[in-house]
């Protein structure tokens, strides 16, 4: 559920084919995300999931499952 909703904002944000955004998608070198798509994507779910995360942590994201599994931590889930 998580990645389906961090799934949807990048397309939203970025414009990307869902069939392109893998768990294993790397946000640089795939998907071509530059500082402000990853911005506007935490800003997204910062919103969505009622959660705050870190600059330190936002550093940290190379993939799309770095994302998911951040804010599955956030929610215990």
């Amino acid at each position: 559920m998580i990645f389906e909703n961090v799934k949807n904002l990048i397309i939203d944000v970025m414009g990307i084919p869902e069939d392109e955004i893998l768990l294993k998608s790397h946000l640089y070198d795939e998907l071509d995300a530059d500082s402000l798509d990853i911005s506007q994507i935490i800003i997204a779910l910062e919103n969505k999931f009622k959660i705050n995360i870190e600059n330190e942590e936002v550093a940290e994201f190379k993939t799309v499952e770095d994302i998911v599994r951040n804010i599955e931590s956030k929610l215990n889930l």
